[in-house]
């Protein structure tokens, strides 16, 4: 902790081993919380507030790929419930709530640009039910509780062929198949 005026607290470092430059992995790093015979123990990351300004940022990110490799790939997962009735565990992506006069943050979702291949994909992907009903989607833009306000925009776009030739993406809505009666699409 500093205790000067402007001074800066000191930082944490923690960083596993290199490799020999000839050849070898570089050491892994593992971060895991003890377990329980009730409950497990909780890992919690958090950045430092500011007190005047803004708190601390936070960047989770592979590194780039070396001369003639892939850049390591990020995997965000819960697990999976035990026994018969458990359920697995919620993943909860969202921006704070802003003050009385500031805006939300925004959440955005990108594929990085291609050079010499194909752009990547997104996929949003709701789960089978076994026993039960298959998951539900819901895509919602934003209520405007001020007056005259306007609500939020959903705009839905398949891409643009290049301009010497190719053709522009197609876009498909298709309701889900029934045994009986299939799903119906409401546009209103």
């Amino acid at each position: 902790k500093a205790t000067a005026v402007n001074a800066s607290g000191g930082a944490v470092a923690i960083t596993a081993g290199a490799a020999n430059n000839t050849g070898g992995a570089g050491g892994a790093m593992s971060l895991t919380a003890g377990a329980g015979a009730s409950t497990g123990g909780a890992v919690t990351i958090t950045t430092g507030v500011g007190t005047a300004t803004n708190s601390g940022a936070m960047t989770l990110a592979t590194a780039a790929a070396g001369t003639n490799g892939n850049s390591g790939a990020m995997s965000i997962k819960t697990g999976a419930g035990g026994g018969t009735t458990g359920n697995s565990g919620s993943i909860e992506l969202a921006t704070g709530d802003s003050a009385t006069a500031g805006a939300t943050g925004d959440v955005s979702i990108t594929t990085g640009a291609a050079t010499g291949g194909n752009g990547g994909d997104i996929s949003l992907l709701v789960g089978e039910g076994d026993t039960g009903n298959g998951g539900a989607m819901t895509l919602t833009a934003g209520k405007a509780t001020a007056v005259n306000a306007s609500g939020g925009t959903v705009a839905i776009t398949a891409g643009a062929a290049n301009n010497t030739g190719g053709a522009g993406g197609a876009m498909s809505l298709t309701a889900g198949a029934g045994a009986s009666t299939g799903g119906a699409v409401t546009i209103t």
